[in-house]
């Protein structure tokens, strides 16, 4: 089965900043990033080399971008048909949901769909958390919520420009929110490859308490994530 890993995060959190290093970093993997959009702004073009698919792009180190156009679970099943076939050559997937998403149906696609459940193994939800902004996020963001709510490790980034204490206080309120999710602080996207692949981290029973809708497909709940006696730090 095909290892995936969603990263996922709010708007300004670092998301693409880990995705270059990641992808301009030889680590002796081939992987296949799968975006919601694709341009300059998301990967530096100059480590693109473009096919003749326009939705396929091979890197020069051998990884692939893939932009969604449509549906994820057909996006994913043309990978590893491709793969099969040995037109596609990849060892590890990643999904970059927008700054708006929710990770919650980005996964339940794993779980809801025989065909993905049969090929692809969903290793991890990764979240980066800015350390900045994160206290106004949480409060008036519902999608910042679940990101950390749904994450199986949380980075939190840009640690830089906040003090001690108040990097602390983020890291207090994110164990609270998610006491499952181990937590790292990285710096301009420098977080090694074995914090991020090969985690084996999803856990499908520790989803359903936060929604019990996933992945059924029902309509899910508002999150309290945090709980109303605990004041905000």
């Amino acid at each position: 089965m095909i290892p995936v890993t969603i990263l996922t995060g709010f708007l300004g959190s670092g998301k693409t900043t880990l995705l270059k290093r990641i992808l301009n970093d030889q680590y002796g993997m081939k992987i296949a990033v799968i975006e919601n959009e694709f341009g300059e702004k998301n990967i530096d073009n100059k480590i693109l080399v473009q096919e003749t698919n326009e939705q396929i792009i091979q890197m020069s180190n051998g990884c692939i971008c893939c932009t969604i156009r449509g549906d994820l679970a057909r996006a994913l099943e043309d990978l590893a048909e491709r793969k099969k076939a040995g037109t596609l050559n990849f060892d590890h997937v990643v999904i970059e949901t927008t700054g708006l998403a929710n990770p919650g149906p980005v996964a339940q696609t794993f779980f809801m769909d025989n065909t993905i459940a049969d090929e692809f193994l969903l290793d991890a939800i990764v979240t980066l958390v800015d350390a900045k902004h994160a206290d106004h996020q949480l409060d008036e963001h519902e999608v910042v919520q679940r990101q950390v709510g749904f994450a199986d490790r949380l980075f939190i980034t840009k640690s830089d420009l906040v003090a001690a204490a108040a990097l602390d206080a983020r890291k207090h309120r994110l164990v609270h929110m998610n006491p499952r999710a181990v937590i790292e602080v990285v710096n301009f996207g420098d977080a090694d490859i074995k914090e991020i692949f090969d985690l084996r981290g999803f856990n499908l029973n520790s989803k359903l308490e936060i929604d019990p809708g996933f992945p059924g497909g029902r309509r899910s709940r508002p999150l309290h994530l945090r709980p109303r006696s605990q004041p905000r730090p």
